[in-house]
C-alpha cells in the first residue's frame, strides 16, 4: 500500500512544481523596452530616463531598440531604480549589440560617481578581449576580482548581473559564466546616476561612449535565480532578434559604419484597430 501512496504524492509534488512559473514582475523596479524609441520606465514606477545626444530607433531583440551614436549620446536614469545599487541583492538585465569594435573599451551601465576605485558599479564592452568589463567594487581592496564574462562580439548579446549576499553572478545568453564570493558584504553606494554609455572614464580617455543598440533593460530588487534568468532569457532569445526589421533600399548591416538619423533597420509597426 506504501507504494502507490508514494507515487501518487511523487505525483502531486511534480504537479506542483510544473505549475510554479517564471514571474517576470516579481521584484522589478524599473523596465525600459525602448519600443517607443525613448527612455520610458515601462514598469510604471517612476524611474523615466532623460537620454542625450543622437539616437533613434533601431529594430532590436523584441520590436524597438535604441541606437547610439557612439560620440554625444547617453541616457541617465532617475528615480527609485538608483536605490537598488547599495548594500543590498539586486539583478539586472539587459541586450545590446556593438557596432563599433575599437581598442578602447566602450562604456555600458554605470553606477559610478569619478573614474576612482571607491562605491562602483561600471560595466564595459571590451572588444579587443570579447569581454564584458565588470567592475563591482567598494575600494580598491575590496571588490570582486572576476566578474567579467567572455562575450561573442558579432552578434547580440544578453547580459545579466546578479548579486545574492556577498555572492555575484554574471551571465550571458541565460548562462551562467561567472561566480565570485566574498567573506563580507559590500557597499557600492554613491551619488551618481545609473547611467549607459556615460561612465565617467569616458572624461578620463581609458573609455569610449557605447556605440549600437540597446534593448530590454530591466533591474530587480532581488537576486534572480540561475534558473528565473535563463527563463528570463528565454523570453527573448537572441537567435529571434531582428526578423521583424523593415529594411529600406540595398543598405546591410555593417559594423563600424555610421548611421543616418532615420535608421532604415526598424520593426514593422504594430496594428491599431481604427473606429470607423
Amino acid at each position: 500500500m506504501k507504494a502507490p501512496r508514494f507515487a501518487a504524492l511523487l505525483a502531486l509534488v511534480l504537479l506542483f512544481s510544473s505549475a510554479q512559473t517564471f514571474d517576470p514582475d516579481y521584484g522589478l523596479v524599473a523596465y525600459y523596452s525602448f519600443n517607443q524609441c525613448d527612455a520610458t520606465d515601462d514598469s510604471g514606477k517612476g524611474s523615466d530616463g532623460r537620454i542625450y545626444g543622437q539616437t533613434t530607433c533601431h529594430c532590436g531583440i523584441d520590436e524597438n531598440g535604441l541606437l547610439l551614436d557612439g560620440r554625444s549620446a547617453y541616457i541617465e536614469f532617475l528615480g527609485p531604480v538608483n536605490r537598488c545599487f547599495s548594500t543590498t541583492d539586486f539583478s539586472l538585465s539587459f541586450y545590446f549589440r556593438p557596432m563599433q569594435f575599437g581598442p578602447l573599451p566602450q562604456s555600458l551601465l554605470s553606477k559610478r560617481g569619478d573614474c576612482g576605485e571607491d562605491f562602483l558599479l561600471d560595466l564595459h564592452f571590451n572588444a579587443p578581449q570579447s569581454i564584458v568589463e565588470t567592475e563591482f567594487r567598494e575600494s580598491a581592496y575590496k571588490y570582486y576580482h572576476d566578474l567579467s564574462p567572455s562575450v561573442d562580439t558579432t552578434a547580440w548579446i544578453h547580459f545579466a548581473l546578479v548579486r545574492e549576499g556577498t555572492v555575484a553572478y554574471t551571465y550571458i545568453n541565460g548562462a551562467l559564466q561567472n561566480r565570485e564570493n566574498r567573506c563580507s558584504g559590500m557597499d557600492i553606494s554613491n551619488d551618481a546616476l545609473l547611467s549607459f554609455s556615460y561612465s565617467p572614464c569616458i572624461s578620463e580617455g581609458v573609455s569610449l561612449p557605447f556605440r549600437g543598440v540597446i534593448d530590454e533593460l530591466k533591474v530587480f530588487d532581488r537576486a534572480l535565480s540561475e534558473q528565473e534568468i535563463a527563463d528570463l532569457y528565454a523570453l527573448h532569445p537572441v537567435e529571434q532578434a531582428e526578423q521583424d526589421c523593415l529594411v529600406s533600399g540595398e543598405e546591410k548591416f555593417q559594423h563600424g559604419n555610421p548611421y543616418p538619423p532615420q535608421s532604415p533597420y526598424l520593426c514593422h509597426p504594430k496594428k491599431t484597430n481604427h473606429a470607423g
